[in-house]
């Protein structure tokens, strides 16, 4: 008897998620469009480079709705089981309002897992697409960095080239700075400057600990040991600089710990993508979170204010949960509380409280 229950549950479980997901996904690509609406024909976007830029956010769409469709899909199952009595029906044959729970708990398990998958093999991959049909096919510029891990590439409009081996965009700092002049006639390198440090000024961008490398058409070149240089803003516009910028959304879990290593080893603060990367991980466990406070108080709105109330009940506890884990972050990044705490803090809180509700839960 018990696994006909479990099935005719999951069964109801699952088609309301899919209808949410499919109206979810629809309305975020919706309002996609809409946001960049004025771009596509600002720049005279085609309609194939429409279609794969929101072909492209699909994955993305579907990971970051997944926790309210699963949301509203509980609420509402139970809500509606509740609503003719099945509940009822259960607990007087001796089952537990836990174990009625037990297939909707496991689903929201495996959907979770599912959602950290897309996120480290297929969402990274189309961020990092759709921003390259924005730059490219959109807007049509010249993409003039490559960061790549924590070294950045950049062609200046003079034609010189620097390489840049870390940015600090809030000191306005680089580290590791490689310039390379080269012969507009010849293409050969002519000169290298070499320094340990730059930062952003009103000047320029002052170099500290430099050597200057000259080089002259015999192979011979002269080396000078220069305290300070500058170098004009022009050379590398802060705007495009914030650019070469890693987007933890455009990487895998492997390269933002990749790139925290390499920050820290550095001696940069890498706190804020520390919260980052938990973040990451704590994003598609919001699915299996959620259910723990929806199911037991959908039970009770059911019969205390009906199916809409049973809505507006998961919508309150969404925003609630997303009040305390964006606010977590926050201080995560801000180095006030310790990174997985800030990441994770919600899902304690609410797992606790829920797991309370289920078990202490009476018909």
């Amino acid at each position: 008897m018990v696994k006909v229950l479990d099935r005719y549950i999951l069964r109801e479980f699952l088609t309301t998620f899919a209808y949410s997901m499919a109206v979810m996904v629809v309305f975020y690509e919706m309002v996609s469009f809409i946001d960049m609406a004025g771009y596509f024909f600002k720049f005279g976007a085609t309609l194939e480079v429409i279609f794969r830029y929101l072909l492209f956010r699909v994955p993305m769409a579907l990971f970051h709705v997944t926790p309210i469709c699963v949301l509203l899909a509980s609420t509402l199952t139970m809500a509606g089981m509740s609503r003719f009595s099945e509940v009822v029906a259960m607990k007087a044959a001796g089952i537990s309002l836990l174990r009625i729970c037990a297939p909707i708990l496991v689903a929201s398990g495996v959907i979770s897992v599912l959602a950290l998958l897309d996120s480290e093999y297929v969402f990274h991959l189309a961020a990092k697409e759709t921003a390259r049909i924005y730059y490219d096919e959109v807007k049509k510029q010249e993409r003039k960095s490559v960061f790549q891990r924590s070294k950045v590439w950049y062609r200046s409009d003079d034609g010189s080239v620097w390489n840049i081996g870390s940015v600090d965009l809030d000191n306005k700092t680089m580290s590791d700075v490689s310039i390379y002049g080269f012969d507009p006639d010849t293409g050969q390198i002519i000169a290298r400057v070499i320094a340990e440090t730059a930062r952003y000024s009103k000047d320029g961008w002052v170099l500290k600990k430099c050597v200057e490398v000259k080089f002259d058409k015999d192979g011979g070149f002269t080396e000078e040991h220069i305290k300070t240089m500058v170098a004009p803003i022009q050379a590398i516009p802060l705007e495009d600089l914030k650019k070469t910028q890693m987007d933890p959304e455009e990487m895998n879990l492997e390269e933002i710990l990749e790139f925290i290593q390499d920050m820290k080893q550095k001696g940069y603060d890498a706190t804020r993508y520390e919260a980052e990367y938990y973040g990451k991980i704590a994003f598609p466990f919001i699915a299996f979170i959620m259910p723990f406070i929806a199911l037991p108080l959908s039970t009770r709105s059911a019969r205390s204010g009906g199916f809409l109330f049973g809505i507006m009940v998961a919508v309150l506890i969404g925003i609630s949960f997303w009040f305390l884990f964006s606010m977590g972050l926050a201080f995560g990044k801000s180095g006030r509380i310790p990174p997985f705490l800030s990441a994770f803090g919600a899902h304690i809180t609410f797992l606790m409280a829920g797991f309370y509700m289920l078990t202490t839960s009476r018909q």
